[in-house]
C-alpha cells in the first residue's frame, strides 16, 4: 500500500460527519462527530457512560499519523472534557477497537486501548519513561498529534512529546477523531478546526 492523506477544515454542516463519504461510525451504542461553523465535536454526555463520539476514515495503512488544531469555546465546563485521536481503529453493531490517544481540558494525555464491547476500555498511564512535565490546560490554537509506527505510540502537544509508549494488541484499524464528556459539560467547548491523517 502507498502512502495515504487527507485532511479537512470541516467546512460543512453535517450530523453526522460524512464529507463525502470519507467519514463513517457503524450502528451501535457510541454515539456521532458532528461538525458546524469550520469546526468538529461530540453530541455525547446525556448518559454517564462511555458513549464517546467517534468518526473514523478508511484506506489507511497500519503506520499513521494523525494530527489536529484545538479551539476551545465558551460553556458549562462539567467533570471531563476530551478530545480524541485515534489510531487503528474499527467498529461495528456491538464493538469498538483500537487506540484512542485523549488530550484532557485541563492538559493530561492518556492512552485508552478498546478492546471491542461497550465499556470495555483499558486507560493507561504511560508518559513514562518521559521526564515529568506539567499539564498545561489546552487552548486555541494548540496543535495536538498521535502516531503509531509499529508498536510504538507516540503523542505530542505542540511538538512537545507527551506519550511514549509499546502496544501490541492492535495491527490493523484506521485513523479517526473522537470527543468525550461527562454530563453536566457543554460539547462544545473543546472542538477541532483541522485534523490530517496520513500512512504510509
Amino acid at each position: 500500500m502507498g502512502a495515504v492523506t487527507y485532511s479537512t477544515t470541516f467546512d460543512a454542516t453535517e450530523y453526522p460527519i460524512s464529507e463525502g463519504g470519507r467519514w463513517a461510525k457503524s450502528s451501535n451504542a457510541w454515539t456521532y462527530v458532528r461538525t458546524a461553523n469550520g469546526q468538529a465535536y461530540g453530541t455525547n454526555g446525556i448518559t454517564n457512560s462511555y458513549d464517546d463520539s467517534v468518526a473514523f476514515l478508511s484506506g489507511f495503512g497500519p503506520d499513521q499519523t494523525v494530527e489536529a488544531v484545538v479551539q476551545i469555546n465558551a460553556g458549562t465546563v462539567g467533570p471531563t472534557h476530551e478530545v480524541e485521536l485515534w489510531l487503528r481503529a474499527s467498529d461495528d453493531t456491538n464493538n469498538l477497537r483500537g487506540y484512542e490517544l485523549c488530550f484532557g481540558l485541563s492538559g493530561y494525555v492518556q492512552l485508552g486501548v478498546w478492546n471491542g464491547p461497550f465499556g470495555d476500555v483499558l486507560s493507561m498511564d504511560s508518559n513514562q519513561p518521559l521526564a515529568w512535565t506539567p499539564n498545561t490546560p489546552l487552548r486555541n490554537g494548540d496543535r495536538i498529534k498521535a502516531q503509531i509506527v509499529g508498536n510504538t505510540i507516540k503523542a505530542w502537544v505542540n511538538d512537545v512529546l507527551k506519550l511514549h509508549t509499546v502496544h501490541t494488541k492492535f495491527t490493523t484499524g484506521q485513523p479517526g477523531i473522537g470527543f468525550f464528556i461527562r454530563p453536566g459539560g457543554s460539547n462544545n467547548v473543546i472542538t477541532l478546526t483541522s485534523m490530517s491523517a496520513s500512512s504510509n
